[in-house]
């Protein structure tokens, strides 16, 4: 059977459009469907990718968007993967009912930060709150940081000296390890706004930023559903198992980004690469 394209990927942020530029570009005939939920999209900026200062998610996946157009045989879709069902061909549902089917699977996203549940937090994730310093650490370099919660307080501690030395840890009662030279606040948080923590007891501690562990789990089940091995960090759950070149293991299905682990948009932009280069690799090895 012959199969509407070659390959398919699913999700169209670093990871994605990084894969369907190295494809496109070897020919491939590629479809590329995005939900449009990267992990990042509330960062007002991409920190530490090299010669994109200040510019954010949404104008990069714009110019890379606009990079693929140029491409005859990649094909870009707004849309949801809904399902993908293995066979001669794999066969994928998009949300609304329609049906594609492709020779290779990429999966670059799906994945989701899990922001705590306080008042003001999501408003400010992305900027004054994140989880990665080397994202946005230099942002908020000889600043006021709160560590929210006690889990992990003190290699978070070690690592955020490297931009700032006035720390706080909000510890909400739970116990910590010693943190020697670092104030540890005990009191509940009941909300953050720009520049502020506010206590349950009706307290306020002013502050630059929030530094979070929001680990990563899978916003769908695609994953779950094509039986790829898995590995778990501390980071998140539900990470697909892939080799350099994203080769999973499902015969022909592969993953890059977020998909595979958390890490930043450079890491993504490789891995989605790496893993096109090794999809491509088995198109030409099959009979």
């Amino acid at each position: 059977m012959d199969a509407d394209f070659e390959a398919l990927v699913v999700g169209g942020a670093a990871a994605g459009l990084s894969a369907a530029l190295v494809l496109g570009r070897a020919r491939v005939r590629t479809l590329v469907v995005d939900a449009g939920e990267p992990s990042n999209r509330s960062a007002t900026a991409i920190g530490g990718l090299l010669g994109q200062d200040r510019t954010s998610p949404a104008q990069l996946y714009a110019a890379g968007r606009a990079q693929l157009t140029e491409l005859p045989t990649v094909e870009l879709r707004d849309g949801v993967v809904t399902g993908v069902e293995p066979g001669q061909a794999f066969r994928a549902l998009l949300a609304g009912g329609e049906t594609v089917t492709a020779e290779r699977i990429l999966i670059t996203g799906g994945m989701r930060y899990g922001v705590p549940d306080v008042p003001g937090l999501s408003a400010l994730w992305g900027d004054r709150a994140f989880m990665c310093p080397y994202c946005h650490g230099w942002e908020h370099r000889d600043q006021k940081i709160a560590i929210l919660g006690a889990a992990g307080a003190a290699e978070r501690v070690a690592l955020l000296r490297s931009w700032t030395s006035d720390l706080v840890v909000l510890a909400a009662g739970e116990p910590t390890d010693d943190l020697p030279d670092v104030l540890v606040d005990e009191r509940p948080v009941a909300s953050v706004a720009p520049g502020l923590v506010r206590f349950a007891d009706g307290g306020e501690l002013e502050v630059d930023a929030v530094h979070v562990v929001a680990p990563m789990t899978p916003r769908d089940g695609l994953v779950a559903g094509l039986g790829l091995e898995t590995t778990d960090s501390p980071q998140g759950t539900g990470f697909a198992l892939a080799d350099r070149f994203g080769a999973t293991s499902a015969p022909n299905v592969f993953a890059a980004g977020d998909a595979t682990g958390p890490g930043n948009v450079a890491t993504a932009i490789a891995t989605g690469s790496l893993a096109a280069t090794g999809l491509h690799r088995t198109l030409l090895a099959a009979p």
